[in-house]
């Protein structure tokens, strides 16, 4: 099926051949070889730094790390960014390089033997093999007069380096590096390779902290900054693994914002889950909201139910008609507030893809929808290929 208009397809295709793509990648482009998401980075790097400081010295495995990070996202309302200067305070006096040692342990976990060491396995043939959308990339940086004019990305892992095998290509993660016929790969926010982490970025150069975002976004002459503002002023961007809810997107919508010239850039972004609520979750709001009409009762504001157990009730001074909202997803059969709240439910989420597309918009970004991450690569293949 094709995913791209005509006019996409255009302006993609007659970049590529000029050698003007600029890629942007986010954390989901690692996603498939194991590596974890940003918040399971921070808590994994965090339960481990306590299990050294407070519990004996015990190093859980790089599976349970992960598995207690997604166990703790779900039932903590404790903000990232406290857990990341948590850990942060914990390496102020120790060493940097104890900092990269527990960021490449946490990062490469699964990849990685008991002494640090990448298993023998992991080559090119393998990062491609299991991550589709990484080879994709890979193969498009590949091409002989290659219209890829470099890759900046926001991840401190080296998995696409590793996938281009002996592609000429140069990791530039500081200020002072240079690249000539090389395919530059920008760590903005810092490097650390799995294969030779003593040739990484220092510690105190890692970006990690929301204090350290600000840092450098108020520093018009960080080599980052500069070097990203280039990029979306002369070239024709595609973001690939970044979400709208991603960090590492706000930083591109900043430079985007203070870029003197902006060019077309294009945003790949799954469709927000579209699947109606559970029957239980549905009956919780409902009971919520008989809980909540009770209290809004004894207060004093007279309210009344619509007969046939709407969830549309009048309020005094205020004309309204039974809007009839109900899911398109749902039953007939179903009680009427399970149909009128999903219905609901479903129309939020209508327009918040609308505001979200008009927000992009406003700032030069394109979104280009697809359902499923395995979509990436046939996506990517009718970008640039005829």
């Amino acid at each position: 099926m094709p995913y791209l208009n005509n006019e996409i397809k255009k302006i993609c295709r007659d970049n590529f051949k000029k050698k003007n793509i600029t890629f942007y990648l986010g954390a989901g482009v690692s996603v498939d070889n194991n590596l974890p998401s940003w918040e399971k980075l921070i808590l994994a790097m965090y339960f481990s730094t306590i299990s050294k400081q407070e519990m004996n010295g015990w190093r859980p495995y790089s599976n349970y790390l992960y598995a207690i990070a997604e166990w703790y996202l779900k039932n903590s309302s404790e903000p990232l960014e406290i857990i990341a200067r948590k850990i942060q305070k914990y390496f102020v006096d120790q060493d940097h390089s104890e900092f990269i040692d527990l960021l490449h342990t946490t990062l490469y976990g699964s990849m990685i033997d008991d002494y640090n060491v990448p298993y023998p396995f992991i080559n090119g043939d393998y990062i491609r093999y299991e991550n589709q959308t990484l080879k994709a990339i890979a193969e498009l940086c590949e091409l002989p007069h290659r219209g890829i004019n470099s890759v900046i990305t926001y991840n401190y892992d080296n998995l696409l380096e590793i996938a281009l095998k002996g592609f000429l290509h140069k990791s530039i993660y500081a200020a002072n590096q240079s690249y000539e016929e090389e395919l530059p790969i920008f760590h903005v926010h810092g490097y650390v390779p799995l294969d030779n982490y003593t040739d990484s970025s220092h510690g105190s150069e890692i970006i990690f902290t929301e204090d350290q975002y600000h840092q450098i976004s108020n520093n018009a002459y960080n080599w980052s900054n500069l070097i990203q503002v280039q990029k979306m002023s002369n070239s024709v961007g595609i973001m690939v693994g970044l979400s709208l809810s991603d960090r590492n997107m706000r930083r591109l919508l900043d430079a985007v914002r203070n870029s003197p010239i902006n060019n077309r850039n294009y945003a790949l972004l799954q469709i927000p889950d579209q699947s109606p609520p559970k029957e239980d979750v549905l009956d919780d709001i409902h009971e919520r909201a008989k809980e909540l009409l009770d209290k809004f009762r004894r207060s004093g504001i007279k309210s009344e139910q619509m007969e046939g157990g709407s969830i549309f009730f009048s309020h005094p001074g205020i004309k309204s008609d039974y809007p009839g909202i109900k899911s398109s997803r749902m039953g007939t059969n179903d009680p009427i507030y399970q149909q009128e709240i999903s219905g609901i439910i479903e129309q939020v989420k209508i327009l918040e893809r609308g505001q979200q597309e008009f927000v992009l918009g406003q700032l030069g970004i394109e979104p280009i929808w697809f359902e499923k991450f395995e979509h990436i690569p046939a996506i990517l293949s009718e970008m640039f290929l005829d």
